[in-house]
């Protein structure tokens, strides 16, 4: 599950009705690290899909090659999860070169997988309903194959305000009280300088 992709739980879905057993989550930077989403996310796909997950997240990145020291944008928080849930390997600081350690007993998943009585969630999906939630794309696809992603302000442009656009014209999510009361247009110049 490549950084964002572990934050919608789709993705790891996805891999667990594969088959996976053991997936890796890669980094994520702050401020989901310091904030705990790594954490929380990585949890959440290793629970709900009963699979270990993990995700060590990056070190220090040297900005420049003259680069005497390198920063550390990632944060931190690189973790093994285990199929329950439980981080069972965590190593908080990337300062330098650092590893996380865990055990990984595949006998075990596999023994809770075809075992537990509530526990073993995928085999209780109602994938029908899940079916309607998505009947409707939301987040185009296939947006850079032909042609190099934007800068932040042409993707806010293109993407990301046409999406939440989207959403509320669907009646999915409301725009707060202060720029529903505001003439059509300012409330997009408004969520460009909140957001």
């Amino acid at each position: 599950m490549m950084a964002m992709e572990g934050n919608f739980p789709e993705n790891g879905r996805g891999l667990a009705l594969n088959g996976a057993e053991v997936v890796y989550r890669a980094s994520l930077p702050v401020p989901m690290t310091a904030n705990g989403t790594f954490e929380v996310t990585n949890r959440a796909r290793a629970l709900e899909n009963n699979f270990y997950v993990v995700a060590p997240n990056i070190g220090g990145v040297y900005l420049h090659p003259d680069s005497r020291l390198p920063v550390d944008s990632g944060g931190g928080t690189g973790m093994i999860v285990n199929y329950r849930g439980q981080v069972i390997g965590e190593q908080a600081n990337t300062n330098g070169p650092s590893f996380v350690s865990g055990v990984i007993d595949i006998e075990a998943l596999r023994h809770h997988r075809t075992h537990a009585k509530t526990t073993n969630w995928l085999k209780d999906v109602r994938a029908e309903t899940a079916r309607m939630l998505y009947e409707k794309p939301l987040y185009p696809a296939n947006l850079y194959l032909s042609r190099r992603p934007g800068n932040h302000a042409a993707y806010a442009e293109e993407i990301l305000n046409p999406g939440i656009d989207r959403m509320v014209e669907a009646g999915i999510w409301r725009r707060p009280g202060y720029e529903e009361s505001q003439p059509t247009g300012e409330a997009g110049q408004t969520r460009e300088t909140a957001g």
